[in-house]
């Protein structure tokens, strides 16, 4: 802005106050009022901020403004450009696209403190963070970013929450922005402390901020952390055609991180040439949506490592295209359905049970190497899921199915013996209960000392018929509890011609069917025997 005195014209009766007030209605302020050059080689910092500071607007000219502390923005500032030719340069040199980014900033390029405050029209190269929003001042609110570039800053956008819930960082609205070539993250969303030891020093997270056509591309640039970063942000922070084409290097092209809850992604596209998923989820997301996602990357289009769950997606990509959680339909009509699948098959020498969490709904089991027990959760942790196990392998190794801390299906344990036993369970918050069972009883099964090596046979009633040979010594036929084998019946016989006896008796030797210990002594001696739940009860002997 010209001197007073060397625009006055001699003569003309008009007072320096005069053409102040003219002056002033003409021309908004510019920070070359205050000593600022623009020649990307002089300090411009405290021009510029006592141009918003003095005037509440600031309008940048083409020039290269070079900084070295953060332009700040109070309640109700505005900062505003020619577009690229206007540039706020936070770091030694003006930018170079064929070098590598010097990330040479300790310190943000403009940060917004207060609220209702815009930025527009600008480019910024460097920073820590190019943008920086919280409320250090008074809660950081319906700030305006538009039109802004932005390149080879540390972060490009941050929205902090801060360290007070009463100066929160809400309602922010963030479009058309270029991020170009971040080192860490292009936009990040986050809450920082003055204390993480003290939960009281922790500020609210970024809640219900918009971001509009927000782009974020390495351009070959390594970056240590994502695209899009929600480390903590919720409450419909949303994100509508935004995009991240991110370098091999890159974590995600958009991260949920252990914070990020009740978020939306609407139509946002993912590229990478790496293994950088599209979208991934951290533990302690919650509640996430997302709508017509594009992935073009190396990784997976929506990665979950957590196997959760905790999202909802529609249209979101290959390979789950779409993602339906806590969903109630009245009526409905399906072309084709593709039902979760698990294989387990525990390798030779291993010991322990086998615990599933009902992530999918069909369990193929393998007893091939040894036999386990299977247990399901607790059915007052499962309500109203069901599931189906099927036993694949030949060997008559038995998969015991119980319960956590529960009785087990029909209130006993459940035994698959065969291969393709099947068996169906539904739990209706109180018990497991086997809505369909294939399992048949194999018709007999051959008894001997080999069988039972310290003389006694503990029966598993899983067989029709046991055909006993005590011919080298006596064998003694342990059978379980009544409650254990309800429904069951099963034939015992004794084949062998010797004086040796086999004796019928409970486990433990406390009674046996009819409550008595029964001895088959001669050659073809039988006993056919049934489980009502509460007592086992002779039907034949001969």
């Amino acid at each position: 802005m010209p001197k007073i005195d060397e625009i006055l014209i001699p003569g003309q009766g008009v007072s320096k106050l005069d053409l102040r007030q003219y002056l002033a209605a003409r021309e908004a302020p510019r920070p070359e009022d205050y000593g600022a050059l623009g020649d990307g080689l002089n300090d411009d910092t405290v021009a510029i901020n006592q141009c918003l500071q003095e005037n509440k607007i600031c309008i940048l000219s083409a020039g290269n403004y070079w900084i070295t502390a953060p332009i700040v923005l109070n309640y109700g500032m505005s900062l505003i450009g020619y577009g690229d030719m206007s540039v706020i340069q936070a770091q030694d040199g003006p930018l170079n696209e064929s070098l590598a980014p010097p990330y040479s900033a300790n310190f943000n390029a403009v940060e917004f403190v207060e609220g209702y405050s815009q930025l527009r029209n600008v480019r910024i190269v460097g920073g820590a963070s190019a943008i920086f929003m919280a409320g250090k001042v008074s809660p950081c609110v319906k700030n305006i970013v538009e039109n802004v570039t932005i390149w080879d800053a540390q972060i490009g956008v941050t929205l902090d929450g801060w360290n007070d819930t009463n100066k929160p960082c809400y309602w922010n609205n963030i479009s058309r922005v270029l991020v170009a070539r971040p080192k860490i993250d292009g936009v990040l969303l986050t809450t920082t402390p003055d204390d993480w030891n003290d939960p009281e020093t922790f500020g609210d997270s970024p809640n219900a901020n918009k971001f509009y056509d927000v782009r974020v591309y390495s351009l070959s640039a390594p970056m240590s952390g994502s695209g899009f970063f929600i480390s903590t942000g919720q409450f419909n922070n949303s994100f509508v055609d935004c995009e991240a084409n991110v370098d091999v290097t890159a974590q995600a092209c958009f991260r949920l991180g252990f914070g990020a809850r009740s978020n939306i992604i609407t139509n946002f596209y993912a590229e990478s040439l790496g293994l950088a998923p599209g979208i991934r989820i951290d533990n302690g997301s919650l509640d996430n949506t997302i709508i017509r996602l594009f992935s073009a990357t190396g990784g997976a289009a929506i990665w979950d490592p957590t196997l959760q769950g905790e999202y909802q997606a529609y249209d979101a990509g290959y390979p789950k295209k779409n993602f339906l959680k806590d969903v109630y339909v009245t009526d409905v009509h399906v072309d084709g359905m593709t039902r979760g699948t698990t294989y387990i098959d525990p390798a030779a020498g291993s010991s322990g049970d086998i615990n599933i969490d009902l992530e999918h709904t069909f369990y193929l089991l393998s007893s091939f190497n040894r036999s386990y027990d299977l247990i399901l959760p607790n059915a007052g942790d499962a309500t109203g899921r069901w599931v189906t196990l099927k036993k694949a392998d030949l060997r008559d190794n038995p998969i015991n199915v119980k319960e956590n801390n529960g009785a087990g299906p029909d209130n006993r344990t459940l035994t698959l013996l065969q291969q393709y036993d099947t068996v169906t369970l539904l739990s209706n918050g109180a018990t497991w209960w086997v809505t369909q069972d294939n399992r048949m009883p194999r018709p007999s099964r051959f008894i001997d000392n080999a069988a039972a090596p310290s003389g006694t046979f503990q029966a598993d009633m899983l067989n029709r018929v046991y055909l006993v040979s005590a011919f080298t010594g006596q064998i003694i036929f342990e059978i379980p509890a009544a409650n254990q084998a309800q429904g069951r019946v099963c034939t015992i016989k004794k084949i062998d011609p010797s004086s040796n006896i086999v004796k019928i008796q409970m486990a433990g030797g406390s009674g046996g069917p009819d409550a008595q210990i029964w001895n088959l002594t001669s050659h073809f001696a039988a006993i056919t025997i049934y489980s009502d739940g509460g007592q086992w009860v002779v039907l034949s002997k001969y």
